[in-house]
């Protein structure tokens, strides 16, 4: 979108709700609130950042502020008490005393934006959650109304004050189009942060996204300038990181980095597997300007839109998983490109290894039961212990799909060389199996779901193959890579580690080798009860010993989640 559509007249109007020190200045992790209204150590921590010179307020406000106003309207709507208002005591009461006027408390959190410009915002002062009440807001907005404009909304809280204003926007000013970024809002806990997140996007129809670039260049076509920041901020030398030599990556990867490092002197990056194509995961070891070795981190560079929504899925989660799962400790986009810094509590340095190469490395799989038991029953499980039944499509739910058809009989005639019309085909002599052209042609036509029925359900990882599983040299196991992550059905982990197992790991180079892969599919297929333990023993006709290998890795999969 380009930036020259809007230099005319105010197409754009950007609102911060609250962003206040009373609501969201930055705690010490084990201070107490300082009121019944402040978002918490966690949310404040997650909103302005570890540093707040370089956290996500921070970074919006640096971009407005050198927005031509006749471009973008700036309204920073504070709440403001008198201690002396009767008709204010009983909400004083209530959450303590909070944003009392002319205090600390009260101030915003970019109040040297507001003293360097002070006439470039509109200030809205409310004492209640309608913002429209006794304010003179509504006298500010008179001159949009019936026009159609871009409104973007940051702050707190997500549930109250933010989902207030976008309904009395969305009923008063019906024209305004309306976007709230996941990364600009709070709320008292990441779980109702998520929830109005959701119910503002399904029952009013605001944009949200989850990207700042993304949501700024919805108000402007433009976003924020982290080149300035790195020039300005950074105490790294381009010299002094230190990149993987198998892999080389791009300058602007490289600009990245030196951001998410600007507090260090050098960076050791290594190349990890992992990640879907485009992306960059590198396991990294710095040293601090003061000399001190960090704890190691893993980044994740990819799609600027993709890499945010890995961060919101990731977010969704995060307060389930604890210690058993890294934490996000900075984040950042540059041009189409995005990154997030993973800190993860226990891993230590020495040799990082995937779940798939050390598959590779065992002789019957017997040692992965305890990586397997950490996944599933420790990590996994803690999501899996929130189940509940909703109704669920699976056929839609596992893409499988009629539009499908034409790309899986091109695949299959070409592996086989000829057409393939009949209801069965033949891939090796003597090995007949079922054509599947014409299951996604007719079949899948008469199995359509027209009715979704209820299935467990809760929380997974949504893409838990053999590279998203690493284990440290100390065999601490941690999950990576959580863009698919979602409410979804309960065993998608469960069989996708096990198409990984069967399918990937287990390369059939012999036609012996697939005389037992046939025996061991036919086996698997057969078992109508996913809940009733397999055998510890494979099944005899099954000589190949990695096919047994993979027999007993997937067994061990299914007594776990069981």
């Amino acid at each position: 979108m380009s930036i020259l559509l809007y230099m005319n007249s105010e197409s754009a109007i950007l609102f911060t709700q609250c962003l206040q020190n009373d609501f969201t200045s930055l705690l010490d992790k084990y201070d107490p609130l300082p009121n019944s209204l402040h978002i918490g150590y966690a949310e404040a921590n997650r909103l302005l950042g570890e540093m707040v010179e370089d956290g996500p307020v921070f970074s919006l406000m640096d971009w407005a502020y050198e927005k031509d106003p006749k471009q973008l309207k700036l309204i920073h709507i504070r709440d403001w008490h008198d201690p002396k208002s009767k008709s204010q005591e009983d909400h004083l009461l209530q959450f303590g005393e909070h944003c009392l006027m002319d205090t600390k408390g009260a101030e915003f959190v970019f109040q040297s934006w507001i003293e360097e410009n002070p006439n470039r915002a509109e200030i809205v002062n409310a004492s209640g959650l309608n913002d429209f009440v006794d304010t003179n807001l509504e006298s500010i907005l008179k001159p949009y109304k019936g026009k159609s404009i871009r409104v973007g909304i940051t702050g707190v809280w997500t549930e109250a004050k933010v989902t207030f204003l976008c309904y009395d926007l969305k009923t008063r000013y019906p024209e305004f189009e309306i976007a709230v970024c996941s990364a600009l809002t709070a709320s008292s806990s990441l779980s109702m942060h998520f929830i109005a997140l959701d119910q503002l996007k399904q029952i009013l129809g605001v944009n949200v996204f989850s990207s700042i670039g993304a949501f700024t260049e919805f108000l402007t076509g433009d976003q924020p300038n982290l080149k300035k920041r790195i020039s300005t901020n950074a105490r790294i030398a381009s010299d002094k990181l230190n990149l993987d030599p198998k892999y080389p990556i791009t300058d602007l990867d490289k600009q990245i980095l030196l951001y998410l490092f600007r507090d260090c002197k050098e960076v050791e990056c290594k190349t990890l597997d992992g990640g879907f194509s485009g992306n960059v995961v590198l396991k990294t070891k710095s040293i601090d300007h003061l000399g001190h070795l960090q704890v190691p981190c893993v980044v994740k560079i990819g799609n600027r839109d993709l890499i945010a929504k890995e961060r919101t899925s990731f977010e969704r989660i995060q307060e389930v998983l604890g210690n058993n799962a890294p934490s996000i400790v900075d984040f950042c986009e540059l041009g189409d490109r995005g990154a997030i810094k993973y800190r993860y509590a226990a891993m230590l340095d020495g040799n990082v290894k995937t779940f798939q190469k050390l598959y590779g490395t065992m002789l019957d799989g017997s040692g992965l039961d305890r990586v397997i038991d950490t996944v599933f029953g420790e990590q996994l499980g803690r999501l899996f212990e929130a189940a509940s039944t909703e109704k669920l499509n699976l056929l839609e739910y596992y893409d499988f799909q009629h539009k499908y058809a034409k790309s899986v009989r091109n695949r299959v005639e070409t592996i086989l060389g000829s057409p393939q019309n009949e209801s069965t085909i033949e891939i090796f002599p003597g090995h007949i199996v079922q054509n599947p052209c014409l299951f996604y042609e007719t079949d899948l036509l008469d199995l359509k779901e027209y009715n979704a029925i209820s299935h467990n359900t809760s929380y997974v990882h949504g893409d838990l193959n053999g590279a998203n599983i690493i284990i440290d040299a100390q065999d601490n196991v941690w999950m990576i890579d959580f863009f698919h992550t979602h409410r979804g059905h309960i065993i998608r982990d469960l069989l996708k580690l096990e198409n990984d197992i069967l399918y990937i790991f287990c390369k059939i180079e012999t036609e012996s080798e697939w005389n037992d892969a046939i025996v061991l599919t036919d086996f698997l297929h057969n078992q109508e009860d996913l809940g009733i333990p397999l055998s510890f023993d494979p099944p005899r006709e099954i000589t190949n010993e990695k096919l047994k290998k993979a027999y007993r890795v997937h067994r061990k999969t299914q007594i776990v989640l069981s």
